[in-house]
């Protein structure tokens, strides 16, 4: 793998429209548990009623996802253990839960690192921690480059 690159270039508007269409539902699912438990829970309450608002919905989501990145073209014994993926046709979606003040630039380095580490192609960061909405990002990771969307 080449450097990481966080770009702050647009998608192009076509892959833009499909990639939100890719994780409407998910998204719709992260809302749903929101506005149901409201601010202040631990992680790990939000954590368990995603997946089960997610399985509900018909999405293969696994929490507590364990991988085994590769070095050097070799599988590491060692892993990263992610909230949360959902298994999808065109490519895995991350998700990683949080339920703090507000999103900083460690909790999107934790998940860029996740991206980099799966080579999965989306990560959705939501922090359930904020009122009125949750705080939710997304993520493409494409050829080295990560893009919000």
């Amino acid at each position: 793998m080449n450097d990481l690159s966080i770009s702050r270039s647009l998608l192009d508007p076509d892959l833009h429209q499909s990639l939100i269409q890719y994780v409407y539902g998910i998204i719709g699912c992260m809302q749903y548990v929101h506005r149901q438990l409201g601010p202040g829970m631990p992680e790990y309450i939000y954590q368990e009623a995603l997946c089960r608002k997610l399985v509900k919905e018909k999405f293969d989501a696994r929490k507590e996802f364990i991988y085994h990145p590769f070095f050097d073209g070799e599988q590491l014994e060692s892993y990263i253990k992610m909230d949360m993926v959902v298994i999808m046709p065109r490519g895995n979606v991350i998700i990683e839960c949080k339920s703090i003040k507000t999103i900083t630039n460690k909790e999107q380095f934790q998940t860029f690192g996740y991206l980099r580490g799966t080579s999965f192609p989306i990560a959705i960061l939501v922090n359930f921690g904020t009122w009125p909405k949750a705080q939710i990002e997304r993520y493409y990771y494409h050829d080295d480059i990560i893009r919000a969307f």
